[in-house]
């Protein structure tokens, strides 16, 4: 979005090889031109990964489980989640490895539900 505005702006701060041409040299509407380009890559960008938004919330379970909102993830897995969170402290005595380990005996729906996203 940076890079659109300031295009569009005549700011060639993040456009190196403009610079070195000079803003003199570079036509006005090239430049909203490039801002217009610029854009139409976020829009397109921001289609093709809006499904990932979506599952925002399945990623912190997996990747963050001891600070996702329970609240945000499915019923199914709310009280699976609360239990995980009151094993935290045997994630620090264990470490990640081991941890991940008790996890997969512990939790297997949890486990199936990451492994799907995966």
């Amino acid at each position: 979005m940076l890079a659109a505005t300031n295009a569009g702006a005549g700011n060639l701060d993040h456009f190196s090889s403009l610079q070195v041409v000079g803003l003199s040299e570079v036509k006005p509407r090239r430049l909203k031109d490039y801002a217009d380009v610029i854009s139409g890559f976020l829009a397109e960008f921001d289609r093709c990964f809006k499904e990932f938004n979506n599952l925002k919330p399945q990623f912190a379970l997996f990747a963050t489980p001891f600070d996702v909102d329970t609240e945000s993830i499915s019923k199914e897995f709310q009280m699976n989640v609360l239990d995980l969170k009151c094993d935290k402290q045997k994630y620090m005595d264990m470490g990640v490895p081991d941890f991940y380990h008790f996890v997969q005996k512990k939790y297997p729906k949890l486990v199936s539900a990451t492994s799907e996203i995966a």
